[in-house]
């Protein structure tokens, strides 16, 4: 059910910051009443090839990650 609702949320090429996954993957736990904090990390245990990304918002850099696949 995550990974499903995740694969239409989240595609290949996309740049988030650790903490846009944090929130997307909390909302997701929330929903399914699985007890656990959110960690960036967690979103290769659905399927997702990540590597590091530091990404640029409102002129601040910020860790992040990139959707291989």
């Amino acid at each position: 059910m995550i990974q499903q609702e995740l694969q239409l949320l989240i595609h290949t090429g996309d740049r988030l910051t650790n903490a846009n996954v944090r929130r997307i993957l909390q909302g997701l736990y929330d929903r399914y009443n699985i007890k656990r904090k959110a960690k960036a990390t967690d979103i290769t245990l659905f399927g997702f090839v990540t590597k590091r990304a530091i990404i640029s918002v409102d002129g601040k850099r910020n860790e992040g990650i990139q959707i291989i696949r």
